[in-house]
C-alpha cells in the first residue's frame, strides 16, 4: 500500500484574519506586533500572502493602508487576478470586526509555518540519506536547522525577562548580596580588568598572540581553575593538540612539576606524588574534549550536544583559523563566517566562549606591541568578540622576555585588553609565564 502524501498544514482563516487586522488597524501598533511574529514567507495561501506583502511595502514607505491604496498597488504589480480584485480585498477586510486578536492569529500562522518547515526538513533529510549523504553529517545539518526553527518561538517577553533579571541584579549589588557569575580566569590582575571580574555568559573572549607565546596554555590555565578547582564543566575543541598532549600540559601545570623530570628519572618522590595527585584530579575533572569538526555548523552541533549531555558552562576553541570553512569562499570571508557563527553559539548556549586566534607576526615586533588590526585573516573577529586580549613578547622575541627573580625563571609577556565591550579598553598588563610548567600568573 502506498503511503499517503502529507498535506502541509496551514490555516486559511488565520492568514486572512491577520491581513484583515492590518487593513482595519488605525495605528502602527498592530503592524509592529504582527511583524515581530511573522513575515511574508510564513503565509501559505497566495491571496493573503500577496496582500500581506503589499501592506508591508506600503507601511515601510509610510503610505496609508486601506482597500483603495492596497488595490492600486495590486494593480501596479499585475496581481489583481490572484487576489480577486476589489471584491477579494474587501472580502478579506471584512473577515474580522476588531484588531484585538491580531497577535493570536499571527501566532497560528507562525506555528503552521514552523510545522511546514519541520516537514520539509524531514523530507530533505530522508532524500539526502537515501542519496548517500553520511548520517552524522546530515544529523549536524538537521540539528542546526532545528535550532533556527526553535529560535522562532522566542517573543518579546525574553527582553522583559532580561529587564527583570537586571533589576534583581542591580538591587542585589546595591544591597551587597550579589554573587558574580562570570567565569574567573584565575589571574587576579586580568579578572580586575574584566566586567564582573571574569568572562561573562554569552561572551566571546578572544586570546590572540603570535605562535609560541602561550595562548593555548593561557586557555588551559583558565580551564584548570574552572574545572579542577571549581568543578565547572568545560568543553574544549582542540584542533591542534591530541587529548594526551592536553592531559600532559594540564597535569604539568596543576602539579607545578615539569614532566621531563619523570621521563629523565630525576623527579623526587614528593614531585612524583604531586604529579599523580594532579593526574587523578584532572582525570576526574568535568572536561569534555573534541578534536574534529567538518565545518562550523558541525562544531556548533557538537557544542550543543556538550551542553545537553555534559552541562558545560564554558567552551574553549583552539583555534579560530583551524575551524574548516567552505573553500569556495575567500579565506577572509570563510573565517568571518566562522567568527559570526561562534558568536551566535555563545549567545545561544549562554556560556562564555574562549576563542584563540592568530595574529600577524609583524605586529608583535612594534615597540607599541599588537593592535586589533593585527588579527589574522579577518577583521570580523573584532566585531564579533566581546573581549579581545592581545599578548606578545617584547620586540617579538621570547629571548628578550626571560627573567630570573632569584627563585624562578619565567617569561614576562605584555598584554592588552584591546576590546572590552562592557568595560575599559586598551588596558595594559604583564603576565608572568612560568613556561617550564605552563603556569600563568
Amino acid at each position: 500500500m502506498k503511503d499517503k502524501p502529507i498535506q502541509e498544514p496551514y490555516s486559511l482563516d488565520a492568514e486572512e484574519a491577520v491581513v484583515a487586522c492590518l487593513i482595519k488597524s488605525d495605528d502602527e501598533s498592530v503592524y509592529d506586533s504582527v511583524t515581530q511574529i511573522i513575515n511574508v514567507d510564513d503565509f501559505y495561501v497566495e491571496r493573503p500572502r500577496i496582500l500581506f506583502s503589499i501592506i508591508d511595502e506600503l507601511h515601510k514607505k509610510s503610505y496609508p493602508i486601506d482597500e483603495i491604496t492596497i488595490l492600486e498597488r495590486v494593480k501596479a504589480k499585475g496581481k489583481e487576478e490572484q487576489v480577486d480584485g476589489f471584491l477579494g480585498v474587501q472580502y478579506i477586510s471584512d473577515r474580522v470586526e476588531t484588531t484585538a486578536s491580531a497577535k493570536y492569529y499571527a501566532n497560528i500562522v507562525r506555528d503552521k509555518s514552523i510545522a511546514r518547515s519541520l516537514i520539509r526538513m524531514s523530507r530533505e533529510t530522508i532524500e539526502a540519506i537515501v542519496g548517500g549523504t553520511e548520517a552524522h553529517s546530515e544529523a549536524s545539518r538537521m540539528e542546526g536547522q532545528l535550532a533556527q526553527i526553535a529560535d522562532r518561538t522566542n517573543t518579546e517577553e525574553s527582553f522583559i525577562d532580561a529587564g527583570d533579571l537586571l533589576q534583581d541584579k542591580l538591587t542585589a549589588m546595591a544591597e551587597n548580596r550579589y554573587e558574580f557569575t562570570a567565569l574567573s580566569t584565575g589571574i587576579d590582575h586580568l579578572d580586575a580588568k574584566l566586567d564582573e571580574g571574569g568572562i561573562g555568559k554569552g561572551e566571546v573572549f578572544v586570546i590572540s598572540a603570535p605562535t609560541s607565546c602561550g595562548k593555548s596554555q593561557l586557555a588551559l590555565n583558565i580551564v584548570l581553575r574552572a574545572a579542577v578547582q571549581d568543578r565547572i564543566p568545560i568543553g574544549i575543541f582542540s584542533f591542534e593538540m591530541p587529548a594526551e598532549q592536553l592531559m600532559k600540559r594540564m597535569v604539568q601545570t596543576a602539579s607545578a612539576v615539569n614532566l621531563r623530570r619523570i621521563r629523565e628519572n630525576v623527579a623526587t618522590d614528593e614531585e612524583k606524588n604531586r604529579v599523580f595527585d594532579a593526574l587523578n584530579k584532572v582525570k576526574e575533572a568535568p572536561i569534555v574534549v573534541e578534536h574534529f569538526a567538518r565545518n562550523v555548523d558541525e562544531l556548533r552541533s557538537k557544542a550543543r550536544s556538550m551542553k545537553r549531555k555534559n552541562k558545560i558552562e564554558a567552551l574553549v576553541i583552539d583555534y579560530l583559523q583551524l575551524v574548516p570553512y567552505d573553500t569556495r569562499m575567500s579565506k577572509n570571508d570563510g573565517i568571518a563566517l566562522v567568527s559570526h557563527r561562534i558568536k551566535q553559539l555563545a549567545m545561544e548556549l549562554n556560556i562564555p566562549v574562549i576563542l584563540l586566534a592568530q595574529v600577524n607576526r609583524e605586529g608583535a615586533k612594534r615597540d607599541s606591541g599588537l593592535s586589533m588590526h593585527d588579527l589574522k585573516d579577518s577583521g570580523d573577529i573584532e566585531n564579533d568578540a566581546d573581549v579581545i586580549l592581545l599578548m606578545w613578547a617584547r620586540g617579538g622575541d621570547l629571548q628578550n622576555c626571560r627573567v630570573f627573580d632569584g627563585k624562578t625563571n619565567y617569561l614576562e609577556l605584555s598584554y592588552k585588553i584591546a576590546k572590552n565591550r562592557e568595560g575599559e579598553r586598551d588596558v595594559m598588563g604583564k603576565f608572568k609565564f612560568i613556561n617550564q610548567i605552563g603556569r600563568f600568573q
